[in-house]
């Protein structure tokens, strides 16, 4: 008995990393795939490649020196935020994977309306977090920058160019296109983890099955 107690703690315990890793999973593709909208839409409009992530990290760390290290460090930390984000949103997965309680658990509830789930984290999240960075933290950082320019060079000259105070004047553009970009996200993230986890389940009720009580 004590054996077979064991066994089922260790197999309930690599199952809850198993889902938390697809969530991490999901949050990290998410991110890229956000990521590379984000610097398309750069692209479209003119706006030099990596301005966000540049002025991400100029409200962050406080500094006026723009480099490509500076863009690296932001794209990382918005991956690195996108998969614990992603792990965030695999909590009742996990939850419905350690106690399932039939068709009426929070955990089933959210499997099944997974896209729904998606889209309303990702609301949340434009909401709680990327509207008070935007105003506590990015927007008086952009007012101390007035006077300087971000600009994208390549070897025949300039790119393209914006002034602190061009962003300044697109905010509400910017924050309506954010609000679209979180939904996205939470909805990609929301349908990879269910995937993956609907495949995990076909695969883990068939292994169950062949185990046997040991004398």
């Amino acid at each position: 008995m004590l054996s077979n107690n064991s066994r089922h703690k260790s197999l309930n315990l690599r199952s809850r990393a198993r889902v938390a890793a697809f969530g991490l999973i999901a949050g990290l593709v998410s991110s890229i795939a956000v990521s590379g909208l984000m610097l398309m839409v750069e692209k479209v409009t003119s706006v030099p490649i990596g301005a966000f992530y540049l002025v991400l990290m100029s409200a962050i760390t406080h500094s006026q020196v723009y480099s490509l290290n500076m863009i690296v460090s932001g794209l990382l930390l918005h991956l690195v935020a996108g998969s614990l984000i992603g792990l965030a949103m695999a909590v009742p997965f996990i939850v419905n994977n350690d106690n399932n309680k039939g068709r009426n658990s929070l955990g089933t509830i959210i499997n099944k309306y997974a896209p729904l789930y998606g889209l309303g984290f990702g609301f949340a999240l434009w909401s709680l977090l990327f509207i008070p960075i935007t105003f506590w933290i990015v927007l008086p950082s952009l007012n101390t920058l007035e006077h300087r320019t971000i600009i994208q060079q390549a070897p025949t000259g300039t790119v393209a160019a914006i002034a602190p105070g061009d962003l300044l004047a697109m905010q509400n553009r910017i924050i309506g296109g954010a609000l679209v970009f979180n939904m996205f996200y939470g909805l990609l993230v929301a349908i990879i983890i269910k995937s993956l986890y609907s495949d995990y389940l076909r695969k883990k009720v068939p292994l169950r099955d062949t185990i046997t009580p040991s004398s």
